[in-house]
């Protein structure tokens, strides 16, 4: 960058024509346009310096900014924007090169940036997943809800054995749940499933109840399995699936395009829905779908105890998966928060 001015030699009044060479690593040259041989004392070198051996005057309004070289010489600049710039350019390589050689500003920066990527993690992704989760239009949650239910029933799932008059006592113990009453909007539907010797029940997106026979088996008390039923309502009641269907989507597509993989991302969407075999519930989403089933069976039974047998069987049953309870809060979290609706 050349900025034309004028320049004055040490304990002289006459002003040189001269213009001022600035470099982009800080270097500064000033070259002298005219030379009175009175004046001119100093050596060409000596007019060559850096920003650390000059001393620049402050801006005021429209006053011409000064450059003192350390020899006594001064440059008075035609245009203070151009000054203004080059310093610009100057204080932000300053600041990233004293950044870069100090230690405690690097581990700082270190330690900022896991704190922000945390946060990010932990309260940004799961407060931008919500938003989304609310969006998503029914359509969408069965086209999920049925794709993944076709993927389970091929790879996984059996037919159910349960005797067609056991699967109507429990569907129509499901259909006596009076939604509207229990602020639920949706309409639950209830389906059968074999799964190896596996105790489970679990919600896909549309808010379809999944309960295997070896579940059913174990836990004879329909109010017991009424509870189980309340528990699932609470995951859609509360969109926990949904929440977490689309963090993962985002973390995943986050992870692409960080290491630079963007044609994966449009892999990782399409293929979105089988992710619903991997996802497991948060311990706070557990909590809040005890808390769900707790409350309406407080106001249904005035206790909680179906809730609290279906757990402790569950925990107790050696042939149970632990899918069931995987990620889950330990009973006794569990038992305890339920202890905070009904003590007794």
């Amino acid at each position: 960058m050349i900025i034309q001015g004028k320049a004055v030699a040490p304990a002289s009044a006459i002003t040189i024509t001269a213009k001022l060479i600035l470099n982009p690593d800080g270097g500064i040259e000033c070259v002298l346009s005219s030379v009175d041989d009175n004046i001119v004392t100093t050596a060409d070198s000596e007019l060559k310096t850096d920003i650390g051996n000059i001393t620049i005057s402050r801006a005021l309004g429209t006053i011409p900014r000064s450059l003192t070289f350390v020899n006594g010489w001064t440059f008075t600049a035609d245009d203070n924007a151009k000054i203004d710039i080059w310093l610009g350019q100057q204080n932000k390589q300053s600041w990233l090169h004293k950044l870069e050689k100090n230690s405690i500003a690097i581990t700082a920066s270190i330690l900022l940036s896991c704190l922000s990527a945390w946060y990010v993690i932990n309260s940004g992704i799961p407060a931008i997943s919500g938003m989304i989760a609310l969006s998503i239009p029914p359509v969408v949650e069965k086209h999920l809800a049925d794709y993944s239910l076709e993927y389970l029933d091929e790879h996984y799932f059996t037919v159910s054995k349960l005797s067609a008059k056991r699967q109507t006592e429990l569907t129509n113990l499901l259909n006596n749940i009076n939604s509207t009453a229990i602020g639920y909007s949706g309409e639950p539907k209830l389906l059968f499933r074999s799964l190896a010797d596996t105790a489970n029940a679990f919600t896909l997106t549309d808010g379809t109840i999944i309960l295997t026979d070896k579940l059913v088996a174990l836990v004879q008390d329909d109010r017991a399995l009424r509870a189980v039923l309340l528990h699932e309502i609470g995951h859609q009641y509360h969109h926990h699936l949904l929440k977490q269907l689309v963090e993962v989507s985002i973390l995943s597509v986050l992870v692409n395009y960080i290491v630079g993989d963007a044609s994966g991302i449009g892999d990782t969407l399409a293929s979105a829905s089988t992710l619903l075999l991997s996802l497991e519930y948060s311990q706070q989403a557990e909590l809040e779908a005890d808390r769900f089933a707790a409350e309406v069976l407080m106001s249904e039974y005035g206790s909680v105890q179906p809730l609290k047998q279906v757990l402790m069987q569950l925990e107790s049953e050696p042939l149970t998966s632990p899918t069931w309870l995987r990620s889950h809060p330990d009973i006794s979290e569990r038992v305890n928060a339920i202890n905070l609706i009904d003590p007794l």
